[in-house]
């Protein structure tokens, strides 16, 4: 099915802000694997990871070949003010409660995000939706676990990371109007109906962390939208990743980039790791 030119810009907008919060948030799960408390948590982190980077890459994949663009360039050939990743993971955690409050934040906005799309008219986007939904549904288990072994002082820390993270989550959800998905039936719930859902799943977090219920009644999800706005990446004009979130994503060193060149481009370079070996008639040939 084709789209006008404005509907199609409008979901490739939509499907790389899903794609790159993923890549950011998977290797937020890198980064900080080995500030886990035991062998559990090193293992779920490592498989979150896995499949966060696994629905970033199945987007970038799908684009390529549904859009036509270059192979690898959404993940090799972009700078760090192309990406449209969710401001929310912009700054490190300062703590464990931060970081699994951020970890908590993320998935949930994206989950809320990504399911306007998952009964949608569009049915290769439709069912990635529903895919990374089976997912993302284990993947809240884990940062629920987590949430609930959070001791007082860890309790403390994170209601006081909801306070500054809360704000930065909010203006996800916000969008141009009138949508042109909704009109072309790709997205079958507003965003605004997807955000309160999101303002419902922080309002739970009073469950397993009851000290978070008094900054989410103060807060009454009133964060301010930062201004001015690219609606089109959901982030703030002229931001980008900061420099060190994106050297651990896509490193720029000359050993690096070559490490990390796409297997179609790679297997054409003639790298010799021992050394020139010169043929002779009694070498086996093949």
């Amino acid at each position: 099915m084709s789209y006008p030119d404005g509907v199609t810009a409008a979901l490739q907008g939509e499907l790389l802000c899903i794609a790159d919060s993923n890549w950011v948030l998977g290797h937020w799960y890198v980064n900080c694997m080995l500030n886990g408390r035991e062998l559990t948590d090193f293992t779920s982190m490592a498989g979150i990871a896995e499949e966060k980077l696994g629905h970033a890459r199945a987007l970038f994949r799908f684009m390529e070949e549904r859009y036509g663009l270059p192979e690898h360039q959404l993940e090799f050939a972009r700078s760090a003010d192309g990406v449209h990743s969710m401001a929310l993971l912009d700054a490190p955690p300062q703590n464990w409660a931060d970081f699994i409050l951020t970890l908590f934040l993320a998935d949930k906005a994206l989950w809320r995000f990504a399911d306007t799309l998952r009964k949608g008219g569009f049915a290769p986007a439709a069912n990635l939706m529903t895919r990374f939904g089976e997912e993302a549904y284990f993947h809240q288990l884990c940062i629920d676990g987590w949430l609930k072994a959070l001791d007082h002082g860890e309790r403390n820390d994170l209601a006081a990371a909801l306070a500054v993270r809360l704000p930065q989550a909010l203006p996800w959800f916000d969008g141009t109007e009138p949508d042109p998905l909704i009109d072309a039936g790709i997205r079958t719930e507003p965003l605004a109906s997807a955000r309160e859902r999101f303002e419902a799943d922080v309002r739970n977090l009073s469950e397993p962390v009851p000290s978070v219920a008094g900054v989410v009644s103060r807060h009454a999800f009133d964060g301010a939208k930062p201004i001015p706005w690219d609606a089109r990446r959901r982030r703030p004009l002229g931001s980008a990743l900061p420099p060190r979130l994106w050297e651990s994503i896509v490193p720029t060193s000359e050993a690096a980039q070559l490490a990390r060149r796409p297997l179609a481009v790679s297997i054409d370079d003639n790298i010799d790791l021992f050394g020139k070996v010169k043929k002779d008639e009694t070498e086996p040939q093949f």
